[in-house]
C-alpha cells in the first residue's frame, strides 16, 4: 500500500519533469496543491520544496490568457500562494507582464464566456487579486474590470453564475492509491487529492 510520502514524492518527480506550466494541468497547480497540503499538515519540508520549485522555474509569462491553460491561471496561482503565505513579494511587480498581456485583449470583444477558457475565469482572477487587502492592485486597471464585467453581464442578461477554482476541478475517476502512470495536475490528476482536502481550510476564511 503506497503511503502519502510515496504519493508526494512521485508527484514531485512528475512536476520536475513536466513542461506544462499551467494551473489546471501543469506545474503551477501542483505547486499550489503541495503548498496547501504542507500548510494544513504543518509539513515545512513540503512547503519549502514547493517554494523552491516556484523560485527556480522558468519565465511563466507566455501562452493564452485563460485560467485553465493560460496567464490568468498563472496569475491566480501566484495570488493564491501569496494569500496562503508562501511569499511577500509585490504582486504588482511580479505579475506586471502577465497583467499587461491580459489587458492587451479587449474585454468588450471577448466571445468565450466560460470559466476555464474565457471571460469568467479572467474575472475570477482579477477579483481574487482585488481581495488581497494588504496590497493595492495597480497592475490591473479598474476600467478593464468594469468593461469585462459589463460584457459578461450583457452576455448572461445579468444572471451570472458564480464559479470558483476548487468547484471547477474534475476529480479523477481513479482512486488515490492508483496514482502510478496517471496525470499529475489538480484537474483530473493526482494533485487533485492534495488540493481538495486543503484548499478550503486555507481560503474559506479569507
Amino acid at each position: 500500500m503506497p503511503t502519502i510520502t510515496n504519493f508526494i514524492n512521485h508527484l514531485a518527480i512528475q512536476m520536475a519533469l513536466m513542461s506544462d506550466k499551467s494551473l489546471y494541468h501543469g506545474r503551477m497547480g501542483i505547486i499550489l496543491a503541495l503548498y496547501c497540503y504542507g500548510v494544513t499538515h504543518d509539513n515545512r519540508f513540503v512547503c519549502d520544496y514547493a517554494r523552491d520549485v516556484l523560485q527556480t522555474s522558468d519565465d511563466y509569462c507566455d501562452g493564452n490568457i485563460g485560467i485553465e491553460n493560460g496567464l490568468a491561471g498563472l496569475g491566480l496561482g501566484f495570488s493564491l500562494l501569496y494569500k496562503a503565505g508562501m511569499f511577500k513579494d509585490n504582486l504588482n511587480d511580479l505579475l506586471f507582464d502577465i497583467d499587461k498581456r491580459i489587458m492587451s485583449v479587449d474585454p468588450r470583444r471577448m466571445e468565450d464566456f466560460s470559466f476555464r477558457k474565457g471571460a469568467l475565469g479572467i474575472l475570477y482572477y482579477i477579483r481574487t487579486r482585488l481581495s488581497i487587502i494588504d496590497q493595492e492592485c495597480i497592475s490591473l486597471k479598474n476600467d478593464y474590470l468594469k468593461e469585462l464585467e459589463a460584457n459578461i453581464q450583457r452576455h448572461f442578461n445579468g444572471g451570472v453564475v458564480q464559479n470558483s477554482l476548487i468547484d471547477s476541478l474534475r476529480p479523477p475517476v481513479w482512486k488515490m492509491k492508483e496514482y502510478l502512470g496517471k496525470d499529475a495536475g489538480i484537474d483530473n490528476g493526482s494533485a487533485y487529492y492534495l488540493i481538495k482536502g486543503s484548499y478550503d481550510k486555507i481560503f474559506s476564511c479569507q
